[in-house]
């Protein structure tokens, strides 16, 4: 059987391996970025969570391996995660191929999620969309005993929920972030040379590391919020059925 590389721990709090919920992001960031507050929440309410790193953000503009190494762990520490790993593919390159599959695969199964958290696979960038539709396949072959892997033990996921980058994706629930919303800030502020860190910002303009897209990031949570009565929201989309009780009416 082909050998294929299984990455080492990132960052770890325990060594309890089986997690309430598992987050997958393309690069270091993107999970405090896109749904911190959601990863927070769940925390706070005593749900075991991890974060997957796809890639380590090697082509970034802005850092470098190191600073993006010690911002990720700091972030991590903020929102109090149990675990937090990165896959080792190559940024830029994220394929859904057979390959990369299975480090995913056995990653899933290493951790036995309940659910699942991924990009949605239509965005601006194309390693979101590579992303997302690895996570989606993986999801769904992760309970395939013949697919073999490292951890070789079959498992699924209850569910794969899925969250937005750039575009707007379709909505099937909202959560309400208004009490983490500072924290995640502070996650996000871990990340001193992706995003804006003040007027004396001397590093290379990007899309993400002007002073605006700190804004555009407050609006957009602002304006889900909105939509459910609270300060703050975060999105999700979800392909399946939700089960709703009558205590959600009121």
């Amino acid at each position: 059987m082909k050998k294929f590389f299984i990455p080492k721990f990132a960052y770890m709090k325990s060594n309890k391996f089986k997690l309430d919920a598992l987050f997958f992001g393309a690069h270091p960031d993107d999970v405090e970025l896109t749904c911190g507050g959601t990863v927070l929440k769940l925390v706070n309410d005593g749900k075991k969570v991890g974060i997957i790193d796809l890639t380590k953000g090697e082509l970034s503009t802005r850092g470098n391996l190191t600073t993006r190494k010690k911002e990720t762990d700091a972030a991590s520490k903020v929102m109090g995660i149990e675990v937090r790993e990165n896959a080792g593919l190559k940024d830029g390159e994220i394929k859904n191929d057979a390959a990369s599959r299975r480090i995913i695969i056995n990653l899933i199964r290493k951790y036995q999620p309940k659910i699942i958290f991924a990009p949605y696979p239509d965005d601006r960038h194309p390693d979101h969309i590579n992303a997302g539709n690895l996570i989606s396949d993986s999801f769904f072959y992760s309970g395939l005993k013949k697919i073999f892997t490292k951890v070789n033990i079959p498992f699924r996921a209850n569910k794969l929920y899925f969250y937005p980058q750039h575009y707007d994706i379709p909505i099937s629930f909202i959560i309400d972030i208004s009490k983490f919303y500072n924290k995640k800030l502070e996650a996000l502020k871990c990340y001193g040379t992706q995003f804006f860190s003040g007027k004396n910002d001397k590093g290379d303009e990007t899309y993400i590391s002007t002073e605006n897209f700190m804004k555009y990031t407050e609006a957009k949570a602002r304006f889900y919020g909105f939509k459910i009565g609270a300060e703050f929201g975060e999105p999700f989309y979800t392909k399946g059925y939700l089960k709703f009780e009558t205590g959600n009416l009121f």
